[in-house]
């Protein structure tokens, strides 16, 4: 990245009972999974909400109902030996169809990287004092 700039995310928290809806990832270095609420970058002029809604349309087909805002988390952080700066907006929604509460883990598609978005639900607890790593990390606290 020879341009520096932050990017802007919308980020969803959705529920189901005391679980988090979240994407795995891994690290490309050690292979190590990570998560993060699901969503994914603003473009320009567009209102965060909207691509919150657009992303979980584009991501996992599903319509996004009830949706408030939660806060702004801001990170910089290092990904493969880079500085990057993200600004990430995060909302509280419930996904209108039933069939993501139904089941414990599924697929998703991130089309513009042609990507697998594995979506898994989590307890927040499996995030406090140094478990598994949650992004954005300053969330985790208010879950």
């Amino acid at each position: 990245m020879t341009d520096r700039h932050v990017r802007v995310s919308a980020r969803g928290v959705v529920r189901r009972g005391e679980e988090l809806l979240v994407e795995r990832g891994r690290d490309p270095a050690t292979g190590d999974s990570f998560y993060s609420l699901l969503g994914g970058g603003v473009r320009f002029g567009e209102h965060t909400e909207d691509a919150l809604r657009r992303e979980f349309d584009e991501e996992l087909g599903v319509t996004l109902e009830r949706v408030s805002s939660l806060g702004t988390y801001e990170e910089v952080f290092a990904v493969d030996g880079e500085t990057r700066h993200e600004v990430w907006r995060v909302y509280e929604a419930d996904i209108a169809e039933s069939w993501p509460y139904e089941v414990d883990e599924f697929e998703g598609n991130e089309p513009e990287r042609d990507e697998v978005v594995e979506c898994v639900w989590k307890p927040p607890s499996a995030f406090a004092d140094g478990g598994e790593t949650l992004y954005p990390e300053g969330l985790v606290s208010e879950l």
